[in-house]
């Protein structure tokens, strides 16, 4: 933060995450992509639907510190400054971040990035990811982060314009607790949670949604327009994790949450039942012996987005195997990653997710 200056939260900006694909394309090509293992788009521009300063954040993951300070120059060609001034203490601010390199960066004068580049799997960049995980996936933690951010913000602004005060104590510091609680809870939930674990492909698994497909079909009655088998399961010879996706398309969301209450006299969760997003109704079945997973049920509106993108990615895969496989093998990677982190595992797929959909909308 720039002390001094006041703090503006702006309303989500849907260009926010092309100008992250665009800046990383960019930093890609200074440096190659040997020099990262990853770049993530991280900060509140990186969750949908969350107010933020207009600045983005970028982390790339590297390998070692030192085997990427050769690329600083290549950095700073882009426009970027390098602030090694952050790594130690700074003045009126406290202790700096050692385990950063720190670049900042601007656009007609204003300040448009912030590159964060850190040790792929060190504390800085799992808590990073966690905690925008987390934002993106629960949609209550979203709205008071956004909520405690602008009344933050006001509160700053007019202590600033008042008294003269900058210090980042009045806005940075304070969204600590929020912070911490979230990441506490987003551990309580890895720390019960099984380890992600992919199953070569099993050819039982189209007979186990055929029968599950029966049941679904039978508590929904007619709010259901059409079920299809989804996900990695339903892809032949694809890896995956051995529990079956099903994607209903509800004649309405209203129609298909009327139906909970049948799926569940069908074995369906009622403790797993979810509705976050507008579009979107889940519930899973465990096992009885196990108490894992065995089938995700996705309700979603017929002929929407998620409907068909469900069917997009699914065809694609299934028509294009050397793909396929490239997903299997960013699976297994990913699951080695983030073990007993699912909600990390799923996040970590989505660049992949993504190119897949653009290229099968692409395709004549």
């Amino acid at each position: 933060m720039n002390p001094g200056r006041t703090i503006v939260i702006a309303d989500y900006d849907a260009s926010w995450p092309r100008r992250f694909e665009e800046e990383r394309a960019m930093i890609l090509r200074a440096c190659g992509a040997g020099a990262f293992t990853r770049i993530e788009h991280v900060g509140s521009t990186a969750v949908p639907g969350l107010g933020a300063k207009p600045v983005i954040d970028i982390m790339p993951g590297v390998r070692s510190l030192d085997a990427f300070m050769p690329y600083v120059e290549r950095i700073e060609t882009l426009g970027y400054q390098y602030a090694p001034e952050t790594e130690g203490f700074i003045p009126g601010e406290g202790e700096g971040i050692p385990e950063r390199r720190y670049f900042r960066k601007e656009v007609d004068g204003v300040r448009a990035f912030h590159l964060h580049v850190v040790e792929h799997g060190g504390d800085f960049w799992t808590r990073h990811l966690r905690f925008r995980n987390e934002l993106r996936m629960r949609r209550e933690d979203r709205r008071a982060y956004d909520a405690l951010k602008r009344r933050l913000a006001a509160e700053y602004n007019a202590s600033l314009a008042g008294r003269g005060v900058s210090t980042t104590a009045g806005y940075t510091d304070h969204k600590t607790k929020l912070i911490e609680g979230v990441l506490a809870r987003a551990q309580a939930r890895i720390d019960r949670s099984a380890p992600v674990v992919i199953a070569p492909y099993d050819a039982a698994w189209p007979a186990l949604y055929e029968r599950e497909r029966a049941l679904v079909a039978a508590a929904a009655g007619d709010a259901a327009v059409a079920i299809e088998h989804v996900g990695s399961t339903s892809v032949p010879g694809l890896d995956a994790k051995p529990v079956i996706d099903i994607a209903l398309g509800a004649r309405t969301l209203d129609a298909a949450r009327a139906r909970v209450d049948a799926l569940c006299e069908a074995g369906w969760t009622r403790e797993t039942y979810d509705e976050t997003e507008p579009d979107w109704i889940y519930i899973g079945k465990r096992r009885r012996d196990t108490g894992r997973s065995e089938a995700h049920l996705h309700m979603v509106p017929f002929g929407g987005d998620r409907w068909n993108r469900y069917l997009l990615f699914r065809d694609r895969l299934r028509a294009h195997p050397g793909e396929a496989a490239a997903y299997a093998a960013l699976k297994r990677d990913l699951a080695a990653e983030f073990g007993a982190d699912r909600t990390g595992y799923a996040e970590a797929k989505s660049d992949f997710v993504n190119w897949i959909g653009v290229n099968a909308r692409r395709a004549p």
